[in-house]
């Protein structure tokens, strides 16, 4: 077999798929994979999402299992996983079937690539809108000065908002102003896994240096991203274990950040000092954009993929789709993938049809202005009509105003939008949610009942 590493021969089969498969092919599908590991008889890479993993098994990966012979001089058979969700499994198979006899490097990590940032990730390809910028500044004055201001970073929001985007933002700007800096990515569930494993054995003495290097990797760490810390499992030994690597690396002024879903006064299932640790920084939550800045994530993605869509089309796309980031990338992923595989023009007609079934499954759990009025008007034991109404009492502006926010927040509406559900004019409006967002981490009576509110309208 050639001299090569996994990163070397990909880009080189990279290269020649390109001058085979057509560019929208290429561009959608291709030029996202990236290399996760090579064993005897397989290679593995990895996709975004399963829409890019199904079309590559079901268009390219004959084509690409010849190219990949050709590039090593060896057969192959081709692993595609998806990120996030299966690379965890393929790294522990691999780590049970090749283990050596000597394992003392288990936990240094053959695929050094699954700590590492995502080069794709930028400050500059983060489509910025009102329900993120706060967080993408913060991210973008700290990657300036890590570790001297806003230790520890904590950002929080539901899944598909672009929280591990922005993260691996903030990884990518500081290796490049820092290039020496060991900067290490990792989920809660994989740093969960490797200590459960670790400490295993390590009990059982087959390799008694097992902890050391578990800690020494972590510890050892200049930037450490944490994503999905919410996954922390509810275990004395782990958390302690956290707890620990988390002090060591703030004593030495090395910065650290967090994702998570919710809040670290949220966290109930971690200590009390873990969840102080977590909020000693700086916490700062992305929302559901808005509907100017979906139409905005649709045209640069559009644009990556070197597709001309009709504006109307994306601003049905844009309008129908309004969860996450995620789903509104993969909405458009599919028109793009649908177009290619039948042949068939982007059409509004098409466009329908193809993502009819994604706009149901999102209606079924779909929070609406009107549910988020009802659910206030519960919780604050007051009619309905009375948040939409003329009463100014205090009584009644408090929930006037967090149903706005509310509105704002998860949601994306803008201020006119929501001028027009409660009957009020914009400026009211946009006095109302100002007034709630100033408030918010300084008075616990508002932020409990927002948090309250908002899981309610999440568990329906």
């Amino acid at each position: 077999m050639v001299d090569m590493d996994i990163t070397e021969i990909w880009t080189k089969t990279l290269e020649s798929l390109k001058e085979n498969i057509s560019p929208v092919g290429f561009n959608v599908h291709m030029k996202v994979t990236e290399p996760v590991s090579m064993l005897s008889s397989s290679f593995t890479i990895s996709v975004p999402t399963s829409i890019n993993k199904n079309l590559i098994e079901y268009r390219y990966k004959k084509f690409i299992e010849s190219t990949l012979e050709r590039v090593t001089g060896q057969k192959l058979s081709l692993k595609i996983i998806v990120q996030d969700n299966d690379v965890k499994q393929d790294t522990t198979e691999n780590n049970s079937d090749d283990r050596p006899q000597n394992n003392e490097d288990v936990f240094a990590s053959n695929e050094m690539s699954l700590y590492s940032v995502n080069p794709k990730y930028t400050f500059d390809n983060f489509v910025v809108g009102p329900s993120n910028l706060v967080a993408y500044e913060s991210a973008k004055r700290l990657a300036e000065y890590p570790g001297k201001i806003d230790n520890p970073l904590f950002i929080y929001g539901n899944s598909g908002l672009g929280k591990t985007h922005l993260m691996h933002a903030i990884g990518n700007r500081i290796k490049e102003k820092y290039p020496n800096s060991n900067i290490i990515y990792v989920t809660i569930e994989r740093w969960t896994n490797e200590y459960v494993t670790a400490l295993r054995e390590y009990t059982t003495n087959k390799y008694t240096n097992t902890m050391e290097k578990f800690r020494s990797k972590y510890r050892a760490a200049d930037v450490l991203l944490v994503d999905d810390v919410q996954f922390l499992e509810k275990k004395e030994g782990v958390q302690e274990e956290f707890f620990h690597t988390f002090n060591e690396l703030f004593s030495l002024n090395k910065q650290i950040v967090i994702t998570s879903d919710r809040r670290p006064a949220d966290l109930t299932t971690l200590t009390d000092r873990m969840r102080t640790r977590f909020g000693q920084g700086f916490t700062i939550d992305i929302s559901v954009p808005n509907f100017e800045t979906r139409i905005a994530i649709l045209q640069n993605k559009a644009l990556e993929h070197n597709i001309e869509i009709k504006e109307d089309i994306l601003e049905y796309i844009a309008e129908n789709i309004r969860s996450s980031i995620r789903e509104l990338e993969g909405a458009l992923l599919k028109v793009i993938s649908m177009s290619e595989i039948t042949g068939k023009d982007i059409t509004m007609e098409f466009v329908e049809e193809t993502i009819k079934s994604i706009i149901s499954a999102n209606d079924t759990v779909k929070i609406t202005p009107e549910k988020i009025i009802k659910k206030v008007s519960v919780y604050y034991n007051i009619n309905e009509n009375d948040i939409t109404g003329k009463i100014k009492t205090k009584d009644i502006a408090i929930p006037r105003q967090v149903a706005m926010y509310l509105c704002k927040k998860m949601l994306g509406m803008n201020d006119t939008s929501i001028s027009k559900e409660f009957s009020k004019d914009r400026s009211t409006v946009t006095h109302n949610i100002k007034k709630i967002e100033s408030e918010l981490g300084l008075d616990e009576s508002l932020d409990s009942a927002i948090s309250y509110i908002m899981k309610d309208l999440e568990s329906m």
